[in-house]
Parts: structure tokens; sequence; C-alpha cells
């Protein structure tokens, strides 16, 4: 029996007296943000937390050290992950692993609680009252507060990263003044665009910190490195190549980014592009983006495995072919959005040991948490299908588990999130409403928020399905044809300067049509950027690179400058022992990206050759000119196949129901190979490797 340990970080959430406190989505929450309370609490609590020394176990710093670097830390004395055999390095994050989702919960719990306790002492202690009356308001408005989500696949939000995370400064509320009149709102510092890491109170570059709380480049398997030691701040797409550290050290964002990144699947529209006046609907609908369709397909999901981990779980007789979309792999694209795509430049969310230190990162990441609270209250009952997983440590979270005890939590001890005090708006059960009622509510709100197949072919403004009949009557007689790109692939790349594989991050883009790739400068390197119009997906690896060289600080990259000197020798490059154990097991992930949309719009539009309807006997030749797919490093540098052996790349026909209700979701079935698409390509799937999902 565990010993209760007081001095250890104790997560429990902020418990309210009744119900649950509501995690809002970003936007919504911060509107009139001049005059909102918690708006202004938040505001000042993120400030307090980046000005906590970076020594201290409850710094923002070290609090985001336990999702990546440093990666010498003991976060709070806890052990080392079970999957570093050595050890020796703290790297704590779960990717390619069923319990990502839940790891990931406490985490955003302990941010969220760390937040509100610093709202506490602000209130106490830094901030002036001269009426009894604001007070009780601003402590009231404290203890409603809870963290907000950021969810991006929203069709109102097109992609767009709210407001309040771009400006470098923000008016915030202050108390109520002497006399009783409103203050003017005051002008800070806005820690929600970057954070910085600080000596007494100047920035320092993470790479010159003290050796046990250094943060290292990350170094690639071409020999370049991502210049994470040279930063003493975040950045959004803002490390530019060919530029010195003095224009990015200290964070610089290009948040406009980021929504074309997400947007950048311009097949996602449905109108014919010849008429000029939908050519503004095509403009319009561009901001459709396929996030939505995932998370249309994801929520069918039955169960948690295949829901929750991009690693492949099926063994290859129980394959099913549609359940190739996770939530681990929807994030992971995510990451690369935020983050940068290594051609316009790069960031902090991009790679897997930097990525928390970007505050975007924990409402990203309170909006998976809040997808899985959804799958989960939908697929009541599902669970892992090994107890011996659900009941592993997700270490380093300690607090009060299931029996009352204080010890690491479990899957099991976190899968209940309104224990730690929070819920979801869309998640309450209303006064009179059944659980059935719920349910039906749940997917009226995502057929009505997130665009999907169903959406453009249940409206056939490419008239392709008129058969004399209206559509729904033609939608409740028949199946539609689906078709969907699987990829199985290996999180390690074969690197060109070391002798073993390593976890480089890198993506694997889908085009109807080849992209043409962009010389260097200097003309020796294809680089290739990814706005042509027949982009239609992309698989992203989040991935750690696990290769240590002895680096433990900043090498000159191929792309980006650096003035650091020369590493130290004996030095030791931190290294994810979760990928190391996994590249050990010949462990795979697998991802999906579907293909009905973009093959409707090619098929309505009259300046495209080849295809006149998605029906198979003309797709298939179809596909099999045009589907093409490349593989690109975060710096840009397409990557050659043999550098990724166990990559392969299935395309499939299936059939898929879709109804005009909004509270039923559409359902997927019965896919079958079109293996002449991929075989004989490069990292294509061979009519053997179908064979063995047959």
């Amino acid at each position: 029996m565990s010993e209760e340990r007081p001095s250890h970080v104790v997560i429990q959430g902020i418990l309210p007296k009744e119900a649950p406190g509501i995690r809002r989505e970003f936007s919504d929450w911060a509107k009139d943000h001049e005059n909102n309370i918690q708006v202004s609490l938040f505001i000042r609590a993120l400030q307090k937390f980046y000005d906590i020394p970076y020594t201290e176990t409850l710094s923002y710093f070290q609090v985001a050290g336990i999702h990546g670097y440093p990666g010498n830390l003991k976060w709070d004395g806890a052990v080392a992950p079970p999957h570093d055999r050595d050890a020796r390095h703290y790297i704590y994050c779960t990717h390619n692993h069923f319990n990502f989702p839940t790891w990931h919960r406490p985490y955003m719990v302990l941010f969220e609680e760390t937040l509100w306790k610093l709202m506490g002492e602000i209130i106490e202690k830094d901030l002036e009252f001269h009426d009894d009356a604001d007070k009780k308001l601003w402590l009231e408005e404290r203890n409603k507060w809870r963290l907000p989500y950021w969810d991006w696949a929203l069709n109102s939000a097109q992609g767009k990263v709210p407001d309040l995370f771009v400006p470098y400064s923000i008016n915030i509320r202050q108390p109520v003044g002497k006399g009783g009149s409103q203050q003017e709102s005051e002008n800070v510092p806005n820690p929600l665009a970057r954070f910085q890491v600080k000596e007494n109170g100047v920035p320092i570059k993470m790479g010159k910190l003290p050796k046990k709380y250094r943060v290292d480049s990350v170094p690639l398997g071409d020999g370049s490195y991502l210049p994470w030691a040279d930063c003493s701040g975040t950045s959004r797409w803002g490390i530019k190549p060919h530029t010195k550290p003095d224009e990015w050290t200290e964070g610089v964002n290009k948040t406009e980014m980021i929504a074309p990144a997400i947007n950048n699947h311009e097949w996602y529209f449905s109108p014919d592009r010849r008429k000029p006046e939908d050519r503004k609907k095509r403009e319009e609908a561009i901001f459709k983006h396929p996030v939505g369709d995932l998370l249309h397909r994801l929520f069918k999901i039955d169960n948690w495995e295949d829901f929750s981990s991009t690693r492949v779980n099926q063994a290859p007789s129980d394959i099913d072919w549609e359940k190739w979309v996770s939530l681990e792999y929807v994030h992971n694209n995510l990451h690369g959005f935020i983050g940068g795509d290594g051609v316009e430049g790069i960031g902090h969310m991009q790679n897997v040991p930097s990525a928390a230190f970007d505050p975007i990162f924990y409402m990203h990441h309170c909006n998976i948490d809040r997808i899985t609270a959804m799958w989960q209250t939908l697929h009541e009952g599902v669970w892992f299908e090994n107890d011996v997983l659900a009941e592993r440590e997700l270490y380093p979270f300690r607090g009060p588990k299931l029996d009352g005890e204080i010890d690491y939590f479990t899957s099991n001890d976190v899968r209940d999130w309104t224990r730690f005090g929070y819920q979801y708006e869309i998640l309450e059960l209303r006064e009179g409403e059944t659980e059935v009622g719920r349910k039906r509510r749940i997917n009226e709100f995502i057929d009505k928020s997130y665009f999907s197949t169903s959406h453009v072919l249940l409206k056939d403004e490419g008239h392709l399905f008129h058969d004399g009949s209206d559509i729904e009557s033609f939608a409740a007689r028949n199946d539609f044809e689906d078709y969907i790109i699987d990829v199985i692939y290996d999180r390690q790349v074969i690197p060109l300067t070391f002798y073993a594989l390593n976890g480089d991050p890198y993506m694997v883009h889908f085009f109807l049509g080849a992209p043409v790739p962009q010389p260097e400068s200097n003309g020796v390197t294809a680089k290739i950027t990814f706005k042509s119009p027949k982009h239609v997906g992309m698989v992203y690896n989040f991935s750690t690179p696990w290769l240590g060289n002895g680096n433990n600080t900043e090498s000159a990259m191929s792309d980006v400058e650096s003035d650091r000197e020369e590493p130290e020798p004996e030095s030791d490059q931190p290294t994810c022992g979760n990928c190391v154990s996994q590249q050990a097991e010949n462990i795979l992930s697998n991802a999906m990206i579907p293909l009905t949309i973009p093959l409707y719009n090619a098929a309505a539009d009259k300046d495209i050759e080849g295809l006149e309807n998605i029906h198979p006997d003309q797709v298939r030749d179809f596909l099999a000119n045009e589907l093409t797919w490349v593989a690109v490093s975060t710096n840009g540098t397409i990557i050659p196949w043999e550098r990724l052996p166990k990559t392969k790349v299935f395309v499939l026909k299936g059939k898929a129901k879709h109804y005009t209700e909004n509270s039923k979701l559409s359902s997927y079935k019965e896919y079958d190979a079109l293996g002449h698409i991929t075989h004989n390509k490069p990292a294509g799937a061979s009519h053997a490797d179908y064979g063995q999902y047959a």
C-alpha cells in the first residue's frame, strides 16, 4: 500500500462546492476581453506563472518540460518513464500509445489548477480593491473559471487562431477604483503570444541555462538541427531559413500562417470554378477544412485503441480500414499546422521536445481532452481492452486515486474527467434530458459544427447524383461510394549521417497531380511548398529525434544560422525512451486521408478531364494517373522513400451511408483494395501487401 507523500505535487483539480465548472471555447470565452474579469485573471496568472524561477518545480518552465526537454530533469522527484530503459532521461510524454489521451488529461488539470491558485494570490496580494463587492465579484469569477479550449475545427472559426493569441500586449480589466468608478483597462505584455525564459528578469537563451535545465537543439538525421537552444522565447512559423538568431531568438509569431495551413486542402469546396458567381463560393468554401471531416469519422470509431492512438492496433486478419483515423493523428497534424512547415518557417509546436513551451499547446490539448470526453459519452462503457494498460501509471502525475490514496494516476483513475471539477457545456445533462437525448444532441452539434463528406454529397452542388429524385430520397435509398487513403508509417527515419534510425518528424503529403519542387537558392536541395490546389491531405509524424550524438547545445543547422560555440565533448543529449523502445519493438503507426470530397470536386469541375463522376470504373484510372505522394522533412527537404522503407500507402473504396437528419452521423463500411493505384509505386502498397489485410 502506498504512503501519502505530501511533499509532492498533488493534482486534484478545481473542486467546486456544487456542479463542475465549465470549460468554454476560447474565442467565445474571451469576448469583450477588456471588460472580462476571467480574461484579466487568466492573463495575470499566466504571466505570474512565467515569472516563477525555472529552478522551481511548479514554474512554467518545468511544467512545460514534462512533455519533452530539458529531458535531464526529474520532475517532482518522479521516476523515469518505464519506457526509458536506462532510466537517465525524463521525457514523460506518451505518443503512439493507447494512453495518449489519458496521460494528457491530468497534465491539463495540473496547468489549470496551477493557474487557478495563482489567480487567488493575485486577488489577495497583487491587486488593490477599494470595494468589497468588487473583490467578491472577482473571487466568484475566479471560481467559475476553467481552462478554455481552442476548437480549431469549427466551421465558424475557419481555422483562425483566437485573436487573444496574436498581439504582444493587451488591455485587461482592473478592479473598481476609489469612489466606485471603473478604472481604465491596463495595458500589459500578452503572455499568450509567447513564453520567454528569464534569468533575473532578462531573457536568456535556453541553451545557456545550467546543464540540468538546458534545452538542447534537436539533431535531425540529415545533420541539421532544430535550434531550440538558441531561443529564449517561443515562435510560431517565425524561425525562417537562412536567418540569424537575433531575428527570432526572443520569439516571433506569424500567426496569420496557421489558418491557411489548416485550410490548405483547397479541394474541400464544391462549386464549379468556371462560373464567376461560383468562384466566390469556392473562395469562401476553402475555409471548410478537412479537420472536421476527420472528426466526423473519428466519432464513429467504436473501440478505444483505434480511437486513441496512431499505434497500429489490429492484426492483419482483423483489419478495419475505416478505423485508421485516430485522435492522435488529428492532434499530430494540428501540431504541424500551428508550428510551421519548414519552408515558410518553423516554431516550437512543431516538435515534441519543445511543443509545451508554447502556451497555445494547452488550449490545443484542452480541445483534445474535450473530444475525448465527447467520444467517451457517445461510447459509454467502452474503455481499454487490456486492463494492464489501463492500470499503467501515468508518470509523473500524482493525485488522489479512486481509492483515495495519493499516488501516480492510472488511466482508470482519470477516466471520469468531472472528478477534477470541470465539464464541457455540450456534455452537460440538461434538465429532463435522457442519455439517449444527450447523445442525439451531441451528434447534432458535431454535424452542424464540423464540415464533412456528407455535407458535400448531400448538397450535390455538382449535380452528380441526380436521378430525377430529390437528394433526400436518393440518400435514403442508396449508399454512397467512399474513397480513402490509409497509411502505415514508421516514426523512425533512416538518417543520412548517422548509423542508426532516428525519430525525425516529417510529413507525407498527398496530391491529385504532381507538386513542383522548388530548388533552394544554392540550386541543390529540392524543397517543396504545399499551396497547390491539388493538395488533398497530409500525415504529420509528430515524433522526437532520439539519436543523440553527444551534442547538448546548438550546432549549425543547414537552414538556420547559429552563434553558439561547439558542444562540450562530454555532454549527453537527452533521448526519448518511448521512441527508442518503439523502434526496438518495430511499432508502426497509421493514419487516414479521406478522398471522396477531392474526387467529387474533380468530377464536378469541367476543366478537369478524366473524371465525370465518382463511380469506381472512372475513379480507379483517374487515381492511378493522378494520385501522388511525397515525404518532406521539417526543413522542407524531400525525403527519399528508401529512408522510409516501412511506409505503405493503401487506397480503398468503401460504402458510406449519409443521413439528412443531423442527429445521425455517417457510417462507413465494406472497404475493398484498389491495389493497382499503388502497386509498383515508391512507398505504395503492393498487391501482396493488400493481400495480408484481406
